[in-house]
């Protein structure tokens, strides 16, 4: 049972290391935001806090088009899955230092 759980819970760190919001905090947490800004260019907006501290938004959209979906029936089956926007949406929170302190990442898919 132990090694199970062991087991369940390397699992869980292991996929959770492996995600996209893991891999850019790890890249840019605690660096300074020109170096943000040199790798991924200018920010889609940027929004004030009452604090001084800033969030840098990145906006990235990309049109996924229909693919097909082989019903494995007849070989001229065919149909298509519906299109869809892909919305990828960064935060970074950066300090009044101009420090990066933590890194968001958000995906969403619109049909």
């Amino acid at each position: 049972m132990k090694h199970i759980l062991l087991l369940v819970g390397f699992s869980i760190i292991l996929l959770t290391s492996c995600s996209m919001q893991g891999k850019l905090t790890r890249a840019y947490e605690g660096k300074k935001w020109e170096q943000v800004q040199l790798a991924e260019g200018r920010p889609t907006r940027v929004e004030h806090r009452a604090n001084g501290e800033k969030v840098m938004v990145y906006v990235r959209e990309k049109n996924l088009g229909k693919a097909p979906i082989n019903t494995g029936n007849f070989q001229y089956d065919e149909f298509d899955s519906p299109a869809a926007t892909k919305t990828e949406t960064t935060y970074f929170y950066v300090s009044k230092d101009g420090i990066v302190e933590r890194v968001g990442f958000e995906r969403q898919y619109e049909r």
